[in-house]
């Protein structure tokens, strides 16, 4: 990026206030403009089978007659990356009565951002997976990699609007001050923005198919931030601008494994269902809303927010003086971690902030008692319970993203990501190193060696990870780059990742069996 727009003293008791109301933390502004179907990208759908170039919309969310300022906040405003549910599929053919960019809880939030002078963003992002798919494996590859492509679309949105600001700065946000934020299925997506980043996190035994490889293949869908892939089938969009976030907003989501969220991450606020039918509220099996079959293990938001708080995250949004409101106080009554809202009750687990069409061919009838405004898994939704779990939501969270943002290392957002600089490694690199590479014995006793035939391609370290994606052994001292060996007495028998870095930058994974 190649501006800072200006040095912001953002806190509470500074932030510009409009007819005696405090901006950000109450609706100031009474209409909100919408500027529809803004490009912010383009990728390759795969929604027809093959491949097929698309434009990537969002709908635009601001405050009317906005004069954009006051004595402490100067032209600019925090930006809020917003995704709907949906199980990654299309609305109808998903079998829901929701599933995109304007949907009910979508739009109704999205304005309430925007009435509190803040600009949203309802993204539309690539979908599509076989929910029909034979196995579990089949399954859980096919739906990671719809997240994972979702992901590399939100960050191309936050890179929109980075790039936006430092050139046309038509929506004049603070590039330094982003929230990444979504409902079930795009409450995945923003955990993955924030947290899938490493290629270890890939490699967990759970998302290796039977031959040992990822379920995602970084040569053919691009790397974590939309970077490199294959020409047809991956591209990256707003080049040179950094996709990091400063707050995570997190609605009925899960992560694909607590182990992938790190201490360098942003802090993460999340509302749950305690009884979610089908994304579990702690660690279980994901079921898909559609079909009902199980996918792959995840974690849902008690252990994300318990793990983040373990880590020290959730420092980013606790004042230095304790939140002493209603909403706080109801939320440390049900949990003791910072940044976690949990809602008890069979009726209130599944997005009890939404309600649907009555008029859509997939509304539930079938429930008894069901309100004409549900889904299947939300059979009891209506408009005016749905406003209030809103009205919960905008009030727990916003002070405590103003709280994250009063600390924003502007330096550190700016290099967050490789996007920034556009460091791509070449796939044909890759390839040639995974043909070259032979690694023996395979399952292993006391020892590995590695041998490698291609001699314009040089170890320079390796490190093994457990099943869990802990880091167990580090090897830096490479004497010979095309043959090494290491020892591996201090392993015990399981399964492990080995991931071998080379000097021109090109990481490689195996699976690994110790006996």
């Amino acid at each position: 990026m190649k501006r800072n727009i200006f040095t912001l003293f953002f806190t509470l008791l500074t932030i510009a206030s409009v007819s005696a109301q405090t901006r950000y933390l109450d609706e100031v502004f009474t209409d909100v403009v919408i500027t529809a179907d803004v490009v912010y990208a383009e990728n390759y759908s795969y929604l027809s089978g093959s491949p097929a170039l698309t434009d990537l919309t969002m709908d635009v969310y601001e405050p009317a007659d906005d004069t954009v300022g006051g004595t402490y906040y100067d032209n600019a405003r925090p930006v809020v990356i917003f995704m709907h549910p949906g199980s990654f599929l299309p609305k109808g053919l998903n079998t829901l009565p929701f599933g995109n960019n304007r949907d009910s809880s979508v739009v109704e939030i999205c304005t309430q951002f925007a009435k509190r002078g803040f600009v949203a963003a309802a993204i539309s992002y690539r979908i599509g997976w076989n929910p029909f798919a034979a196995s579990d494996v089949e399954r859980a590859k096919s739906i990671i990699t719809a997240v994972y492509r979702a992901k590399q679309d939100a960050h191309s949105a936050i890179r929109y609007f980075r790039r936006d600001a430092d050139t046309d700065n038509i929506f004049q946000i603070d590039p330094y001050r982003v929230v990444v934020g979504g409902t079930n299925s795009g409450g995945y997506v923003a955990l993955a923005v924030n947290s899938l980043n490493r290629v270890p996190e890939l490699n967990l035994l759970k998302f290796l198919d039977g031959d040992g490889n990822s379920f995602i293949d970084q040569t053919t869908t691009g790397g974590f931030y939309g970077e490199g892939g294959i020409q047809g089938f991956n591209i990256v969009s707003n080049v040179g601008y950094s996709s990091a976030v400063q707050v995570v907003l997190n609605m009925g989501g899960a992560t694909g494994d607590t182990t992938w969220i790190n201490d360098d991450e942003a802090p993460i606020v999340s509302f749950h269902g305690e009884a979610d039918p089908l994304t579990p509220y702690r660690t279980a099996v994901v079921i898909v809303s559609s079909t009902g079959q199980s996918v792959v293990e995840v974690s849902g938001s008690f252990d994300i927010n318990k793990y983040a708080d373990g880590l020290g995250i959730q420092d980013a949004i606790t004042p230095s003086v304790p939140f002493t409101d209603s909403y706080t106080t109801v939320a440390e009554s049900r949990t003791p971690h910072e940044g976690l809202f949990p809602f008890p009750g069979a009726a209130n687990g599944y997005e009890p902030w939404s309600w649907y069409d009555p008029t859509d061919n997939n509304i539930d009838n079938t429930t008894q008692g069901a309100s004409g405004f549900g889904s299947r898994a939300n059979p009891f939704a209506t408009k005016s319970k749905a406003l209030l779990y809103i009205d919960t939501v905008m009030n727990y969270f916003v002070p405590r993203a103003l709280v994250a943002f009063a600390n924003v290392d502007s330096a550190a957002v700016e290099t967050a990501d490789p996007a920034d600089t556009v460091v791509v490694i070449g796939v044909a690199d890759v390839a040639a190193i995974n043909a070259a590479l032979t690694l023996y014995p395979n399952p292993a006793a006391t020892e590995l060696n590695f041998s490698l035939s291609n001699v314009n391609y040089d170890l320079s370290s390796v490190s093994i990870y457990d099943i869990t994606g802990r880091l167990v052994q580090v090897d830096s001292n490479v004497a010979n780059p095309q043959y090494h060996r290491i020892s591996l007495t201090n392993l015990q028998s399981g399964s492990y990742i080995v991931t071998m870095n080379f000097k021109t930058g090109e990481q490689v994974s195996r699976r690994l069996v110790v006996r």
